[in-house]
């Protein structure tokens, strides 16, 4: 049995959308969690998982990165062993639409990966 790692929380703000913009404009490890999610919608794995095979980045910045997604409500975090956690894309269909609407409109991210 899966269990929630967040907490459950109200009904979002309405800045929320315009704050995860935000957060994806600066953070691009964030980014390019965002960016698999919405090319592989049921995708899941462990932060080590995601680092090394979807954005080939260090564990501790897909670990920062994966703690913003989750308090914003992008991804949702499962624990599945001791204090394994499993990540996925939120299953909220109005904040996957927003998410993909605003990733249409972005340019594909180039640039150097950090090992």
């Amino acid at each position: 049995m899966l269990l929630s790692h967040a907490t459950l929380k109200a009904s979002p703000p309405s800045g929320k959308a315009t704050a995860i913009r935000d957060l994806l404009a600066r953070d691009p490890v964030c980014l390019e969690i965002v960016q698999y999610l919405v090319r592989n919608t049921e995708a899941a794995d462990t932060a080590r998982g995601i680092a090394e095979w979807w954005i080939k980045r260090s564990l501790a910045s897909t670990q920062d990165a994966l703690l913003k997604l989750e308090e914003f409500g992008v991804v949702q975090a499962f624990a599945v062993q001791d204090s394994t956690f499993v990540y996925a894309y939120t299953k909220n269909p109005i904040l996957r639409q927003s998410i993909a609407r605003h990733q249409r409109g972005l340019p594909t991210l180039h640039r150097a990966r950090e090992r």
